[in-house]
């Protein structure tokens, strides 16, 4: 026979394998109810580590293809941090599982371009909400319900920018789009061009619509990791992520999301003891 048939002796193993995986989000692979109710979520797992080892205490909670996980307390407020890839379906997927964890607040961390002549790179952008052409949310809702951020998690993080000494932000619609790189199909720039858009990532438009969805607050705080105007915009060779300009924007960046998680907690009268 070609399969193999579970005996008799298999089947205590194979009921514990089961309450073992019942036991864990399938994707995220960590403990139910284990996620803390304020997250921060990033798109590279190595982004993730790195902020996980800030975290007072923190620890590595669960790991699975693009999905980092750690769990650690930043000044008395538990707090988790998950990577969640590149792009709005399997973004969504992470968001989703980190609600079903616990999560009740999820900020965003990420990296934009943008072509707004003003707006440099290692510069900072509060997002105020999203174009949703992100690849999947049309499948959750309407397009015409709008990816709209949460108005405390907006204030948190414009306070929180602010209050930061040398941090050079702004505030605005962001594009949310699911191709990278460009193919067959007009450019669309000149259209968005005549909007004040601020800048064009890949994930903040489905964090909103499942938060939407799932009664969570969210939103997003992006560094500027590239500009046409900064070159010559027929050269690829301008977008860089990785200089020195983008790596301190986004050093930046991570102390205003932390901040501005200190801010939620204090404001919703969250304790040590009332976290999980």
């Amino acid at each position: 026979m070609a399969g193999r048939l579970t005996t008799t002796s298999d089947a205590p193993a194979a009921e514990s394998s089961r309450t073992t995986a019942s036991a864990l989000l399938p994707c995220l692979l960590v403990p139910r109810d284990s996620i803390s109710p304020y997250v921060l979520t990033v798109g590279d797992p190595d982004r993730a580590v790195e902020l996980g080892r800030r975290l007072d205490g923190g620890r590595e909670l669960g790991r699975y293809r693009e999905y980092v996980t750690w769990q650690g307390r930043w000044r008395g407020i538990d707090v988790t941090v998950t990577s969640h890839g590149v792009g709005g379906p399997g973004a969504a997927i992470a968001f989703e599982e980190l609600v079903l964890g616990g999560a009740r607040t999820i900020i965003r961390l990420g990296t934009a371009g943008s072509a707004l002549d003003e707006v440099r790179s290692g510069d900072l952008i509060v997002a105020t909400g999203a174009i949703r052409e992100d690849g999947v949310s049309h499948q959750l809702l309407p397009l015409s319900y709008p990816a709209i951020s949460d108005l405390a998690v907006t204030r948190a993080l414009v306070d929180a920018a602010t209050a930061h000494g040398g941090v050079r932000f702004g505030t605005g619609v962001v594009m949310t789009k699911a191709a990278f790189y460009p193919g067959a199909l007009p450019d669309e720039r000149a259209v968005w061009s005549q909007t004040p858009l601020v800048g064009y990532e890949m994930e903040l438009a489905a964090l909103l619509i499942v938060a939407a969805l799932r009664r969570v607050r969210a939103g997003g705080i992006f560094t500027v990791d590239g500009n046409p105007s900064e070159g010559d915009p027929e050269d690829a060779s301008i977008y860089n992520p990785h200089r020195d300009v983008v790596r301190e924007g986004k050093e930046r960046m991570i102390e205003v999301g932390l901040e501005a998680i200190r801010q939620l907690a204090a404001a919703d009268g969250s304790t040590t003891e009332g976290n999980r």
